[in-house]
């Protein structure tokens, strides 16, 4: 290892790190993630900052490596390098269009180009990650004359770059309104240079950066559980760094594709979770700092998220092509799964689809559906005591302790509603969520016709298929039959709702119920259809449908 006295700090302005060196973001590193709250914040400090005539304005750290590359690499503190950078070619970009073009050739060649002495090819002083350089370069570096400047965001990162972008045309815009805009402008440019200070830190590589890293703090986003726990790795990793990366950026780049925020941190704690039982987000670096303490269990848990980050994929997407062995079935359970947000229930889902035979994860699945249900009606558990009960599911599957979806079900038997708690739930169950009403209904329907795959979506669009509270929700004087203080107590009800195509549910409104049966009776639902036996609509006949409703229910999720 080399020496920490070879570890050389010095106070520095941040746009004299651009003048002076080219820099990179490795490819491991997280993408651009300031959001419009943290760009704002930074400008406007350093414009108060100004204003006051404070010599010097500091804005936290930034380590960098050498690793005998021809850049230097950002360890720590790409962000605010990025923004700064965004922030100059703004002002560049003001002088080019205002025809000033001495001024933007001269902030393009010290901050945002260098040229190659040979060919005098343009050299971007800053590459961001593989992910963003090529929008970081074609959105920001080139002159807004350019051909080849880039406009269209591709990815969540690109459209941060690209507000930072517009939030610093604003800025400079603001700036310039003013007399003597030329000077104000040059005046801040000289302050960014020299007077907005960081503390550069330089090391010579890689491992003395990772523990530096976990010493420091960003602006305006604390360091992320993700940044720590990976430099937490790579300066495990030794002679292995490059296996680890490769593993970590495999695994990040697998993940990204999903569109869910904050995934990666999500499935770090899932995966840890199904290893371990239950750890809580504030808790997570900490336990797998703990246990994941040298080399080769840091090469061995690099690999182990690679893999698991497939399959979480998978769970996410069930538009994957990893689903074609489990066949469209199991795809659809877990597509359900997703879209009555049952993320605490992901643990439990990755040990089983990482360790069960397909026949048994088919199986498994399915259950996990009813039980899922089961829980949204009953309530019971609260979502923290579910997740423990998952968890702890998780980590049996994975010593080896259950291995079938009997087994399974077998371990949690004790904390699933029965046939008989979940028929009393469902009984006097409200349901306020449309989403979820529609899916029960689409169920109970499914399950009312004897077709198969009854707790399957049939139809998910609710701009074809509506839901229709039969007393509704601000109903007309036609319903004075009903008590004033029982309106809102029914409305949501489960038995008072039904499904209808919107046309015809935009025609039944708030009548009455004589008027609304007529179009019931021609509904093709066979739930909504049956309401037209009804010669009135009150709190007994809703019940009695209820009952009805809960009947169907215990077969539609039955518990396994």
């Amino acid at each position: 290892m080399t020496s920490a006295s070879k570890i050389e700090i010095s106070l520095e302005g941040v746009g004299r790190i651009l003048i002076n060196c080219n820099v990179s973001v490795p490819i491991y590193q997280r993408s651009y993630a300031w959001e419009d709250e943290h760009v704002t914040d930074l400008f406007n400090d350093i414009a108060t900052a100004m204003k006051a005539g404070a010599p010097e304005y500091f804005i936290g750290s930034i380590v960098t490596t050498n690793n005998q590359a021809a850049r230097v690499e950002i360890a720590d503190g790409q962000q605010r390098l990025a923004t700064i950078t965004i922030l100059l070619a703004a002002i560049r970009d003001y002088f080019y269009e205002k025809g000033d073009k001495g001024h933007a050739d001269l902030i393009t060649s010290d901050y945002l180009h260098k040229r190659e002495l040979k060919t005098l090819t343009p050299i971007p002083t800053m590459k961001l990650n593989d992910i963003d350089n090529n929008y970081f370069a074609g959105r920001v570096l080139l002159p807004p004359d350019s051909p080849k400047r880039v406009e269209s965001p591709a990815n969540k990162s690109h459209f941060r770059i690209d507000n930072a972008a517009a939030l610093s045309k604003k800025h400079i815009k603001y700036i310039a309104a003013a007399t003597n805009a030329t000077d104000k402008l040059v005046d801040l440019v000289t302050y960014l240079t020299d007077s907005v200070k960081v503390i550069l830190v330089r090391v010579p590589d890689d491992t003395n950066a990772f523990m530096i890293f976990e010493t420091l703090n960003d602006r305006g986003l604390s360091l992320a559980i993700t940044d720590l726990l990976k430099n937490h790795l790579f300066g495990l990793s030794g002679t292995r760094l490059s296996e680890v990366q490769m593993a970590w950026i495999s695994t990040v780049s697998v993940l990204e594709g999903a569109d869910e925020e904050n995934i990666l941190l999500t499935f770090l704690r899932h995966y840890w979770s199904s290893r371990f039982g239950l750890v809580r987000e504030k808790e997570l670096y900490a336990d797998i700092k703990k246990r994941v303490s040298n080399l080769s269990l840091a090469v061995d848990f690099a690999k182990e998220l690679e893999q698991n980050a497939q399959i979480y994929a998978a769970i996410v997407n069930t538009a994957e092509a990893f689903w074609s062995k489990y066949g469209d079935t199991c795809r659809k359970h877990m597509e359900m799964l997703n879209i009555l947000r049952m993320i605490q229930i992901r643990p439990l889902i990755l040990s089983v689809l990482s360790t069960f035979k397909e026949a048994e994860a088919r199986i498994a699945i399915k259950n996990m559906l009813s039980w899922s249900v089961r829980f949204l009606i009953h309530g019971g558990l609260g979502t923290g005591a579910i997740e423990t009960h998952y968890s702890q599911a998780a980590k049996a599957i994975r010593e080896g302790k259950i291995t079938t979806a009997a087994k399974l079900f077998g371990y949690l038997k004790s904390v699933i509603p029965t046939d008989a708690k979940f028929r009393t739930a469902l009984l006097s169950a409200s349901v306020s969520k449309a989403f979820l009403a529609r899916y029960y209904l689409r169920a109970l329907e499914q399950q009312e016709g004897g077709l198969p795959g009854a707790e399957l979506v049939p139809n998910d669009n609710s701009e074809v298929i509506n839901l229709e509270h039969i007393l509704p929700q601000n109903p007309s004087s036609t319903w004075s039959h009903f008590p004033e203080d029982e309106q809102t107590l029914f409305s949501d009800k489960l038995g008072n709702l039904a499904l209808m195509t919107t046309r015809i549910n935009a025609k039944a409104g708030n009548d009455g119920f004589a008027f609304k049966k007529k179009l019931y009776a021609k509904s093709e639902f066979r739930l909504t259809q049956s309401l037209a036996k009804y010669s009135r609509w009150d709190r007994r006949n809703i019940e009695d449908r209820q009952a009805h409703l809960a009947d169907l229910a215990l077969k539609a999720w039955p518990i396994r």
